[in-house]
């Protein structure tokens, strides 16, 4: 943090304002009216372009589905590994499903360093490099080493961009709107996924990687339109910047005076950040809060069953697993956007501990099918598969919803807010980085842990962490709804959270 912040004097509003409006009352005296609400629009508009970044990224988890099966060698045939026709063996597309995981960890670290050092704006609008790059690879590469080598540079840009919309989402709109307008990152997410399943009915999967260059490119245009962060231009003493941005979001006649003194407050009462800071309790308890919400949600499975829905959906014996993934991904989408609206009327908390038991009776369901229709190896038992399947697609939907509900927005939005400004891009980079090495090993661990125990207990496993993390929920994660940043940050300082 630039040390001129804790020597520059208090941005002082004036505790008098001026009279926007002059109405005749009835008894012909003119009444002042006070100053005006902020607008939202703009806010609205900022997060949703935005959150193209965020569509970008659920776009190349959808994309893994549909080129999986379209990568997958025939049965009886042996792989091609080179030439426009390559296919893959299934423990190769275990690492194709994996290496975007890879590169998602890179990128989340990057974007804690790219958030501080160029802001949230720029930054936002340098994810389109690894993304553009890393689809051309895909769209083009003729030989397993440039397809890994695509998927990496992907993941370099979702790293990036799962770290950077929602900070940049959390920065740029009211206390009273964080909750509602930060869900659209994981809404964009979830439409994101279902582009790519949808579009992986008719396209192959070389032109749905050329689709996802221009998804990148109009999010990068998107960004040059909108204001950085008020919070980063005062943490670098730019204080007419601040203001020109706050006035953009807020409007002309919003009280963004008493708004940039409160930020500036708090960031006066900050220390220079080092290291050692995450070991004091203002600080360790919000990221030992952030890591375990992260290693839980990826635990409970869902990049695997993203990743491998269609092949999931294979297996439980639907002819047509494409459909049935668009399906899946248009219930992602539903549940996500009425967890937008319910955000911050209900909390974060009861959604979570709402969307935490669907989950878990989804994968005890889930487990209960597979234990019934396949033996220990995977093999169907009889014609028991196409008897029950509605018991899978309904467990696997309840699974989907439930997840959309709470447990897919609701970690990265509270990773948002729970830290202090002066360690928000590396705490929450340390965040991002624990996520994506969790969906790696989960990912990677998939196809072996189905071999080993079979799908039942893999999804029984997963409704075990989903368990794990309602009771995590329940008794250590506080309520942030309405609470400003400042607010939260003096909430951690506290002996005791509530």
């Amino acid at each position: 943090m630039d040390p001129k912040i804790n020597t520059k004097p208090a941005y002082r509003p004036s505790t008098e304002r001026t009279p926007l409006l002059r109405t005749e009352g009835g008894d012909g005296h003119a009444i002042n009216s006070d100053i005006q609400k902020p607008q939202t629009f703009p806010s609205v508009l900022a997060t949703f372009i935005a959150a193209l970044g965020a569509l970008s990224f659920g776009y190349a988890l959808g994309f893994s589905s549909p080129a999986t099966l379209a990568l997958t060698v025939a049965n009886g045939s042996d792989p091609v590994t080179s030439g426009p026709n390559m296919k893959l063996n299934k423990a190769t597309l275990a690492w194709f499903g994996s290496f975007i995981n890879i590169g998602a960890m890179v990128g989340g670290l990057l974007a804690g360093f790219l958030c501080d050092y160029v802001g949230r704006k720029l930054g936002l609008m340098i994810c389109a490099l690894p993304f553009c790059g890393g689809w051309a690879l895909l769209a083009y590469a003729e030989s397993v080493a440039l397809l890994f080598a695509g998927r990496i540079s992907v993941g370099l840009g979702v790293g990036m961009v799962s770290l950077m919309v929602p900070v940049y989402i959390a920065e740029v709109v009211s206390s009273d709107m964080r909750g509602t307008l930060g869900a659209v990152n994981q809404l964009s997410i979830t439409i994101g996924v279902l582009v790519a399943y949808a579009l992986g009915t008719i396209l192959p999967y070389k032109w749905m990687a050329i689709v996802g260059i221009g998804l990148s490119a109009m999010h990068a245009f998107g960004m040059l339109f909108l204001p950085e962060t008020p919070r980063w231009y005062l943490g670098r003493d730019m204080r007419r910047e601040a203001k020109d941005s706050l006035l953009w979001l807020r409007g002309a006649n919003a009280p963004i005076d008493d708004e940039c003194c409160s930020i500036e407050q708090a960031l006066e009462s900050q220390e220079t950040m080092s290291f050692k800071e995450f070991l004091k309790p203002g600080l360790l308890r919000p990221l030992m809060i952030s890591l375990i919400m992260m290693v839980l949600q990826q635990w409970s499975g869902v990049n695997a069953v993203i990743f491998y829905a269609g092949t999931i959906l294979e297996t439980a014996g639907f002819s047509n697993a494409n459909l049935a993934s668009i399906s899946i991904a248009g219930v992602q989408v539903v549940f996500t956007l009425i967890a937008t609206l319910l955000m911050d009327r209900m909390g974060r908390r009861v959604l979570l501990i709402i969307a935490g038991s669907g989950m878990l009776v989804g994968c005890v369901a889930m487990g209960v099918y597979y234990e019934i229709t396949s033996d220990h190896d995977g093999n169907p038992k009889g014609n028991l598969r196409n008897t029950f399947s509605p018991l899978a697609i309904t467990a696997m939907l309840v699974y989907i919803a439930k997840f959309s509900l709470g447990v897919g927005a609701i970690p990265w939005l509270i990773m948002s807010e729970i830290f202090p400004n002066r360690a928000r891009s590396a705490a929450s980079g340390i965040a991002t980085f624990t996520n994506w090495l969790n969906s790696f090993i989960v990912t990677l661990t998939f196809h072996h842990m189905q071999v080993a125990f079979g799908l039942d207990v893999v999804f029984w496993i997963y409704g075990g962490v989903c368990g794990i993390l309602v009771v995590f929920v329940l008794f250590l994660v506080p309520e942030t709804k309405g609470r400003s940043l400042e607010e939260i940050e003096e909430l951690f300082e506290k002996p005791s959270i509530n």
